[in-house]
């Protein structure tokens, strides 16, 4: 009887592995600025999954099968990223927001998802709204950390056998963790989980952002400077400077909103032997090099253009998303990383004062 239970078992599983996942997508443009949709996964390269036209009435359905659940975006045919969504075998729909951009909704798994979002887009703008000069504002921010963190951390770990766990943990849980502790909590995924695409490729990424953590020395690399010709990091880092090692793009609002702290401590610190080497992540140059003269950045500035669909410097780096930077030692030592807002002040502080 249990050998029977046995084969039977693997006669379901077997039948629920017989075919993939199937996807099927209905939306709705706010605006005709594009002819063609696309449902692309971007993991170490980027692959499309389906296309389909824009009807004349701005709608378009995009119908098909993957072996397994991603993470996957809607892209339109002139450059833009429309909408990230969690592949699942429900149907989904793409909506307009109210304030900008576009959602995907439907599904009980992107459902949940974007709770989960929203929960943590909340605190996030609390976080943001916190003035220096507000009673107790430090501690304020430190409880909101706390929070975001708490419920950042009890979503994955409730959602470790779909790819809602999945998405939270490399794309957020990780950013905040050493490479041990991604090694322990990547395997507490259920075995399905651990043995996606996606989650393949985090695994080989964690051992080298472990070649990055700190007490890491510096990875040396070249880079294309703003003024032309290649040039060396260590012909920066490790000469007796403190170095800020910043990846950023014009593009992402999150780093310019890092450059008027980075402009204070610059022109505090400069002078007693502090030095920024910002590598941008543009695929625009002439965009990107009349945004520093016209915002007069006067630190060291570089590109990493060598290919646009896959930086080297941020692969080196094991970079997933940006802003991102390295505080490196005068002897070339990593001594801190995603030092953002008043955090970069207050470690310069304690390294220079």
């Amino acid at each position: 009887m249990k050998h029977l239970l046995t084969i039977l078992s693997a006669l379901c599983l077997c039948s629920a592995c017989s075919h993939g996942v199937r996807f099927d997508i209905e939306g709705r443009l706010a605006q005709r600025a594009a002819s063609t949709v696309y449902l692309v996964v971007q993991n170490n390269e980027t692959d499309t999954l389906a296309w389909a036209s824009v009807r004349d009435n701005n709608t378009f359905h995009l119908r098909g099968e993957l072996s397994e659940p991603t993470t996957a975006f809607i892209c339109d045919d002139v450059g833009n990223a429309l909408a990230m969504l969690l592949i699942e075998e429900n149907p989904i729909t793409i909506r307009s927001r109210s304030e900008g951009g576009y959602i995907a909704e439907g599904g009980p798994i992107n459902d949940k998802y974007n709770l989960i979002v929203s929960r943590l887009s909340d605190i996030a703008n609390q976080i943001m709204m916190i003035s220096p000069e507000q009673d107790n504002a430090e501690e304020h921010y430190e409880s909101l950390v706390a929070k975001y963190n708490e419920i950042l951390s009890t979503a994955i770990t409730d959602n470790l056998d779909n790819i809602i766990g999945v998405e939270l943990f490399t794309t957020q849980e990780s950013r905040s963790m050493s490479a041990e502790d991604m090694r322990v909590r990547l395997n507490q995924f259920s075995p399905q989980m651990r043995n996606l695409k996606q989650m393949r490729e985090f695994e080989q990424y964690i051992e080298t952002y472990a070649l990055s953590e700190i007490g890491q020395p510096f990875i040396d690399i070249e880079v294309e400077s703003i003024t032309g010709g290649k040039q060396a990091l260590s012909e920066i880092c490790g000469k007796g400077k403190w170095v800020l090692l910043d990846f950023w793009a014009t593009w992402c609002d999150p780093c310019l909103q890092e450059i008027p702290i980075q402009q204070q401590a610059y022109n505090k610190y400069a002078l007693q032997g502090f030095e920024i080497c910002a590598i941008s992540l543009d695929r625009d140059v002439d965009r990107w090099r009349s945004f520093v003269r016209q915002n007069r950045l006067l630190w060291s500035h570089f590109i990493d253009s060598t290919d646009p669909t896959r930086p080297a410097a941020a692969e080196a780096y094991g970079l997933i998303t940006i802003p991102a930077n390295f505080l490196i030692s005068p002897d070339g030592e990593i001594v801190a990383r995603n030092l953002h807002g008043e955090d970069l002040l207050h470690e310069l502080e304690h390294r220079l004062e």
